[in-house]
């Protein structure tokens, strides 16, 4: 089995060598558009289940990693 990040962003790609593990990193190709009145955690968290849902779609044999993060402000 192999590893794959399913994001395109450097700064995870830069934690997840840290790790020194091998890895491959693939766009998900998920919209990100929130949700009406969609609270941010769960945002979040709805789109890093869809991006590792999207990758593993295409790599089923495969341990996909789907992240996302948001900041808030009050």
């Amino acid at each position: 089995m192999h590893l794959v990040l399913a994001s395109t962003s450097a700064y995870r790609r830069e934690l997840l060598a840290r790790l020194r593990l091998p890895f491959d990193a693939q766009r998900p190709e998920v919209d990100e558009t929130p949700r009406p009145g969609e609270a941010p955690a769960a945002l979040v968290a709805r789109l890093a289940l869809a991006k590792a849902v999207a990758v593993a779609a295409r790599e089923p044999d495969a341990w996909v990693i789907g992240s996302d993060q948001i900041a808030e402000l009050d």
